[in-house]
């Protein structure tokens, strides 16, 4: 056939002109391509044209006739090879090719005829050229399904996952064997797998943990002591090292020559990175002001995990310096101890106070999306209001529910995340009462594939508190809305009930909500048009009217960090002495 393919393209490109008036080099030929199928085989149109060499080539001037004729034959033998791997062993391919003026014109004709179908699929396991009886394990590939050759390959590499998931880590395949039947157009697959050694798992030995002490990395092993190896759990406790945030790199490994008496001992190779960082940032807003923070961590403060954090705020509206201490894995996995405390000044529109608080507590998370938290905490307070002076020392339980699929904590396009708190609050000194706070918040994000570019992202937040008329709650621990983080184009806590002098007194519920379309305009650059609305309320509940709404345009510029967030919003209904427009600026996307 190969001399066929050459004749034929040699005798029709004999009368070619030797240039081309159209700027085709002296002695070379245009290369003009076609594919012939049947109709309805689109898909496979566009298979086999993904991969030919003519298409790329169609409509380029080629000097050398017995390269344009090794095209051709590369072409037609790689069309056999997917045809056949596509189920097609039937199938015909045959060329043409024609001279026209300057022009080569290559045609090459398929005919897929039928797709072979599996009929049969029966795997042998041995070890050591014995057959190893193995249960619980068959190849995936139905009988009736179309005898692709990436499905055969597909499932015998599932074969393998499952075999290393059930005490076979160095299974291999060896060759296997595919039978066509060209009369009943079918093909029996059978698999030979070399299931090796059935081995558990032994010691664990590490390397490169020069920071962390093992006791704390062996806590991170989610397989019993000498139970069966299992991929799954190798494959756990490499995403639960990971996943401590200590190490660069991160390898978990078992040797076939290590194993003796049934076991196989565990290799842990890894790379720590540096535990220490400082971090500085920095932001504004015309109704809060700039504001800098600053902050020290040790992300493995005494080789156990242990994140210890100082860190200091420094702003028109707060003055404070805080520590917390985190120690993950606190008594079992997944669960971890949370103190912190802070102490300093916050001066807002709504009132000026010195204050120092403490929590201490437990998160545990249950999985991938839930987290939940419980603790105790203290806050003592002395705020200023019209030149009177009110002392506050308060005792609250906080309960704290998160729900969380989002794919990024600073720039999300996808998921939902819900967070609940709910905070008993007695209060210890001169007035003594009780109070309960709860607070719902939530955020969703939408990205398609027909709009690439285009993430929708809507939140939500709703407060209610029951006790004590709204005088007789601490000012710092009533609910305010207006500003960057709450309903954009406001004053920083200007929404809500006012005083006389028209400053904030805050409320015991609030309601708000928020819509952004964040528009990718090129790499680096999102625009972002957005509209908030939010109330706050003196009663217990919200009564989810009166919205004050403010609306804008944003600019996000994105680092390899977190996009850089430029906010300008306008205020609807612009009530008097009310600024026509506010900037916002900051890290992160707004929610």
């Amino acid at each position: 056939m190969r001399t066929t393919y050459a004749a034929i393209l040699s005798l029709a490109l004999m009368s070619a002109p030797l240039y081309a008036d159209d700027g085709c080099s002296k002695g070379g030929v245009v290369v003009g391509f076609s594919l012939e199928l049947p109709e309805g085989q689109e898909d496979l149109r566009d298979l086999l044209t993904s991969v030919s060499l003519l298409q790329e080539k169609k409509g380029n001037c080629l000097s050398s006739l017995a390269r344009l004729d090794a095209n051709l034959e590369a072409d037609v033998e790689m069309f056999k090879r997917v045809l056949r791997s596509e189920g097609y062993y039937s199938a015909s391919v045959d060329s043409r090719a024609e001279n026209v003026g300057d022009r080569a014109n290559l045609r090459i004709v398929v005919r897929p005829g039928a797709r072979y179908k599996v009929s049969a699929v029966s795997v042998t396991f041995t070890n050591e050229g014995e057959e190893q009886p193995v249960s619980g394990v068959s190849a995936p590939l139905p009988e009736g399904a179309a005898a692709r050759s990436e499905d055969i390959l597909a499932a015998e590499y599932r074969v393998l996952t499952a075999l290393g998931d059930q005490g076979f880590p160095f299974a291999m395949a060896d060759e296997r064997q595919v039978v066509i039947d060209h009369a009943l157009k079918t093909a029996a697959v059978h698999y030979n797998i070399d299931t090796g050694p059935e081995v558990n798992f032994g010691t664990v030995a590490y390397e490169g943990a020069d920071r962390t002490e093992e006791s704390y990395l062996s806590r991170l092993i989610p397989w019993p002591e000498g139970g069966p190896v299992r991929k799954s759990h190798m494959d756990e406790f490499r995403s639960r090292l990971q996943g401590t945030g200590l190490f660069r790199s991160v390898s978990v490994a078992v040797q076939e020559k290590d194993a003796k008496g049934g076991t196989v001992p565990v290799a842990v190779a890894l790379e720590e990175t540096p535990p220490r960082r400082i971090e500085l940032g920095a932001g504004y807003s015309t109704g809060e002001g700039f504001d800098l923070e600053a902050s020290w961590t040790n992300k493995n403060a005494w080789g156990r995990g242990e994140n210890l954090k100082f860190s200091t705020v420094i702003g028109e509206t707060e003055q404070t310096v805080s520590a917390s201490l985190r120690k993950p894995h606190f008594r079992r996995f997944g669960q971890s101890s949370v103190l912190r405390s802070r102490f300093g000044r916050e001066s807002t529109p709504a009132y000026k106070a010195h204050l120092l608080e403490t929590f201490a507590g437990i998160e545990r998370r249950f999985n991938d999306r839930f987290i939940g938290s419980l603790g105790l905490s203290g806050k003592a307070t002395q705020v200023r209001e019209d030149g009177e002076r009110d002392e506050f020392v308060l005792l609250g339980v906080p309960l704290g529910i998160g729900f969380d699929t989002s794919n990024s904590l600073l720039d999300p396009k996808r998921g939902v995340r819900l967070h609940f708190r709910v905070q008993p609050n007695l209060s210890l000194i001169n007035d003594s009462f009780v109070f309960v706070t709860n607070e719902l918040k939530a955020a969703g994000y939408w990205h398609f594939d027909e709009l690439d570019n285009v993430v929708f992202a809507a939140r939500t937040r709703i407060g209610a508190t029951f006790g004590p008329a709204n005088e007789r709650i601490p000012l710092p621990e009533r609910f305010f809305a207006g500003g960057g983080g709450s309903v954009r184009g406001f004053p920083y806590q200007a929404l809500g009930p006012l005083d006389d002098d028209g400053d904030p007194l805050g409320g015991r519920s609030v309601a708000e909500v928020a819509f952004e379309t964040r528009l990718r305009v090129s790499d680096t650059i999102s625009l972002v048009p957005f509209i908030d609305g939010g109330a706050v309320y003196d009663d217990s509940i919200p009564e989810f009217g009166g919205f004050r709404w403010g609306t804008g345009l944003g600019v996000r510029y994105h680092t390899s960090i977190a996009p850089v967030r430029l906010d300008v919003a306008f205020p609807l209904g612009r009530r008097e002495g009310e600024s026509a427009v506010a900037i916002y600026l900051s890290i992160g996307q707004s929610f």
